[in-house]
């Protein structure tokens, strides 16, 4: 099995979880973060809207998902077509191993606990 994290701007959340489900996983988390990477980060208004800086963050979520290794494409290719805009700071995606799954509610594990 592998994890797949995706790290995006929260402005495309819901169309990369709808991709996401749709490409087969059987659920996602979602984690609101922080993040500096290759992409712009906004002006803000500070006091009465008189001065300008840069943020020091953009607003990102972290998507995540365990999947049987078959899925993998499919997911990513997924996720790929749902964020992609061709700017820096689109966002990644990371596939990682996963040892072992036990879903605390029903005690099974492996594949039977997604």
């Amino acid at each position: 099995m592998k994890q797949i994290t995706t790290i995006v701007h929260i402005d495309k959340m819901s169309q990369v979880v709808i991709a996401v489900r749709e490409a087969g996983a059987k659920g996602v988390s979602v984690t609101e973060v922080n993040g500096q990477g290759s992409g712009e980060r906004p002006m803000i208004r500070g006091g009465r809207g008189t001065t300008q800086y840069r943020a020091e963050f953009n607003k990102m979520v972290s998507i995540m998902t365990i999947v049987e290794d078959s899925q993998v494409p499919v997911i990513v290719d997924a996720i790929n077509g749902s964020a992609y805009t061709g700017k820096a700071g689109d966002g990644i995606i990371v596939v990682t191993n996963v040892d072992e799954i036990i879903n605390i509610a029903s005690k099974n594990a492996g594949s039977k606990a997604l």
